[in-house]
This record gives structure tokens, C-alpha cells and sequence, in this order.
């Protein structure tokens, strides 16, 4: 059971990113009925709700939220304690005057839940207002346990509008495809820079190059005083060998 409940919350969690762009840490506006509920069920939300939703979280809630749990007395005393630990959020409300929960949490949702609010309430009459809201996540206890409940009708009709081009994408959407658009077209400059990037035909590498051998000297042709000197020579050598042999 436990396991089914975590593949749930995932499956719909995926739904919120991919198609309302929600990430972490995913900000969760908790009323007094859900407080109380906790303390009632032994709950630890700010240990168990994180592991639940597989991510971190920030825990906040309104002045107008405390200011109504303070209002109904000792019976919450417990569940004004747990929502006083929680961050706040400002709202157009005056601390003077504050406004019901219930019209508090919806002025912070607005139309589109442009801050990606989860809204874990116990109150089934703010619960259904939030329905009809496209991309609001909504957590309530069952059993002592928290439960992230499937996308509401409103946000099927919303995922499938934009899954099929008919609705405009949101603010999210267009940073990330103005972000591919700019990383494709760096892409295509580079690479056609280094496409015209002719290569220049490299010189013969030094050492593989055969050194010149050196040719033999040639032979100088003799001088002419040369030649008669040495002719005269020849013939007295050949008149001293006649005159020894007589």
C-alpha cells in the first residue's frame, strides 16, 4: 500500500513539472484543518511530507490563517502552535482586519497559480474552489496519512490543451524553449565555422626526409706546362737507360 501510495504521488508529481513547470522546493501553503489533522493523526509534516513528495519543501501560511485559528480558542491550541513554525507569506489583507482562510489562500492562488503553490487544507469547500483552478496540487490526510490527490478536471483539460498546441505555453515554457532555440543555433554556428576551416597541406617532416649524399670530386683535367714537364722527364729517364746499357 505504502508503495503504491509514493508510485501515485510521483506519477502525479511529474504531471505538475512537465506540463505547469513546478520545481523544487516545492512551497506548500498549510491551513489550520490540516495542522490539526496532523496533530490528530501523529504526523510530523515537515519530516514526512518531503519524503513523500520525494523533494524539498517549504512549509508557509498567512497571518490571516493564524489570526482564524487563534479566533476559534483552546480547541486548536495545537494546530496554532504548528502553523506558527511555518514561513509567511504577505497578502493583500490588512493584519487589522484579516480575511477568512479560505479567501486568503485563494487571493495568493489566483487564477493561474503563478508561484506554484501546493495548498494542503482539510476543507473540502476550499478544496473544490482549487479544483477549478488549472495546476493546483492538492494535499489533504486519509487515515492518518497524507495524500497527494490526481490532477483535477480543470488541469486534464489544461495538460491536454497544451500537449495539442490549442493554448499558449506558459512563461516557464517559453524560457526553456528560447533557451534550446539559442543553444541550437551556438551549435550550428560552430560547427559551421569549423567547416570552413579549410587544412593547409603540412611541409615533409624533418626527420623523415633522406639526407643528400655527397658526390666524389671529379677529377681536375692537367695543366699544359704540367704535361711538358713531365714528358721531358720521361725522355731523359729514357736516354739514361740506354747509356748505362752500352
Amino acid at each position: 500500500m505504502k508503495v503504491r501510495r509514493y508510485k501515485h504521488a510521483k506519477k502525479v508529481l511529474s504531471s505538475y513539472k512537465n506540463v505547469f513547470g513546478f520545481r523544487e522546493p516545492f512551497q506548500v501553503i498549510v491551513d489550520g484543518t490540516f495542522c490539526q489533522a496532523a496533530l490528530d493523526g501523529k504526523i510530523q509534516i515537515k519530516e514526512q511530507l518531503p519524503k513523500y513528495l520525494g523533494g524539498a519543501i517549504q512549509l508557509v501560511t498567512t497571518q490571516c490563517v493564524i489570526a482564524e485559528v487563534e479566533s476559534i480558542g483552546r480547541e486548536l491550541v495545537g494546530a496554532l502552535y504548528v502553523a506558527k513554525r511555518f514561513q509567511l507569506r504577505s497578502c493583500s489583507h490588512k493584519k487589522a482586519k484579516p480575511a477568512p482562510a479560505t479567501d486568503c489562500i485563494l487571493s495568493l492562488i489566483g487564477e493561474e497559480n503563478p508561484h506554484h503553490y501546493f495548498v494542503a487544507t482539510q476543507d473540502t469547500e476550499l478544496r473544490g474552489s482549487l479544483k477549478k483552478i488549472p495546476g493546483v496540487p492538492l494535499l489533504n490526510i486519509v487515515r492518518n496519512t497524507i495524500v497527494l490527490e490526481g490532477l483535477s478536471n480543470t488541469s486534464r483539460r489544461t495538460a491536454r490543451d497544451l500537449n495539442e498546441g490549442k493554448a499558449d505555453p506558459s512563461d516557464y515554457q517559453h524560457s526553456v524553449i528560447e533557451q534550446l532555440n539559442s543553444s541550437a543555433a551556438t551549435g550550428d554556428a560552430t560547427a559551421a565555422q569549423r567547416k570552413g576551416k579549410r587544412k593547409r597541406p603540412k611541409g615533409p617532416n624533418p626527420l623523415s626526409v633522406k639526407k643528400s649524399k655527397r658526390g666524389f670530386a671529379t677529377s681536375r683535367p692537367m695543366p699544359a706546362s704540367s704535361l711538358v714537364t713531365s714528358s721531358k722527364v720521361y725522355v731523359w729517364c729514357v736516354l739514361s737507360a740506354c747509356v748505362c746499357v752500352r
